[in-house]
């Protein structure tokens, strides 16, 4: 199945949308500073219900294609653990301590969060800690037998469904150890992406497809509005337009996206822009803000920087085997 679709081109367009979102910054204290009013901001607010909803999908995609047995569930525990524990390890306190002491940065982290990296959400590297409590659940059903039949997976769904809007995201605000109520809000697009794999059948029905379609395409238009001030209503990532057009986008998008070189590339390397983007994204926007440069050149070159320095990164990390493992969780 992997190789009827394109998932490396899928995974190159939400590093895009990822990289791109961090150099404009969440808000107009951080990044490039832009104002909620600026073009910049709309486009990456545009993309809010599709960015890390797909990275889930495509996860959940490629874990079904090789689900866990019980015979190898200790080994499948310490491969993840592996490959996301090492970099939650070292790669975040890494970044946090260069935030800290480099000037011109929009964000300065108090000391004392250092100590917290390993068990509360810091910067992007709450999806680790997400993912990570994801594949311990997903794995131990699966190594049990219980989500390879529709009805228990249904359950498990529609579970997951109500954690998304009532839990999800709700303990960021306070304290969200280990970024539980993040991998509440992530679980659905997970059990999505394992559904494509194990239930393709039903999922490639005719009425299926069209469904996917006409909700995406319902739900762009109802979030355009809002984005316009069309409506008196604003959708958040845990909203309910926001999981069924993110879910819609997914599926839509698994079946339309075309072979694209570029995007293929960095789907190649989808893993390492997501860890060390952060890096090399702000080097150069900072670098290019104290040239006065136009925001349009910050944010193309600031966006080429976060996704071409960490596939050098990757090539050069891969030559040592403690660097791979240290810097891309790798065996």
């Amino acid at each position: 199945m992997r190789d009827k679709f394109n998932i490396d081109e899928l995974r190159g367009l939400a590093c895009l949308l990822l990289v791109s979102l961090h150099v404009i910054g969440h808000d107009p204290s951080v990044a490039m500073r832009v104002p909620d009013d600026s073009w910049y901001r709309y486009a990456v607010d545009s993309w809010l219900f599709v960015r890390m909803p797909l990275f889930t999908f495509l996860s959940g995609l490629v874990y079904a294609l090789r689900p866990v047995r019980r015979e190898h569930l200790a080994d499948f525990y310490g491969k993840k653990l592996r490959r996301l524990g090492i970099p939650l390890l070292i790669v975040a306190p890494a970044f946090f301590v260069l935030q800290a002491l480099t000037p011109g940065t929009t964000a300065s982290p108090d000391w004392y969060e250092f100590l917290t990296i390993p068990v509360l959400p810091y910067q992007h590297f709450w999806y680790l800690q997400a993912l990570l409590l994801i594949f311990v659940l997903i794995g131990f059903l699966d190594a049990h037998g219980a989500l390879f039949r529709p009805r228990p997976f249904l359950a498990l769904s529609a579970a997951a469904v109500a954690l998304n809007l009532t839990f999800g995201g709700t303990l960021y605000k306070t304290v969200d150890l280990f970024s539980v109520s993040q991998a509440a809000y992530l679980l659905p697009y997970f059990l999505l992406g394992v559904a494509f794999t194990r239930f393709h059948g039903a999922l490639s029905a005719p009425p299926a497809r069209i469904g996917a379609v006409a909700v995406l395409a319902a739900g762009a238009l109802i979030h355009q509005a809002s984005l316009w001030h069309l409506i008196p209503v604003e959708f958040g990532r845990t909203s309910l337009l926001a999981l069924v057009t993110g879910s819609a986008a997914a599926l839509v998008l698994v079946r339309a996206m075309p072979a694209v070189p570029l995007l293929n590339t960095l789907g190649r390397h989808s893993y390492a822009i997501f860890l060390h983007h952060m890096f090399f994204q702000a080097a150069v926007r900072i670098l290019l803000m104290r040239l006065g440069a136009d925001d349009w050149q910050i944010f193309l070159l600031a966006t080429a920087g976060g996704c071409v320095g960490p596939m050098v990164l990757q090539r050069l990390a891969s030559v040592n085997p403690w660097t791979r493992t240290a810097l891309l969780g790798a065996a």
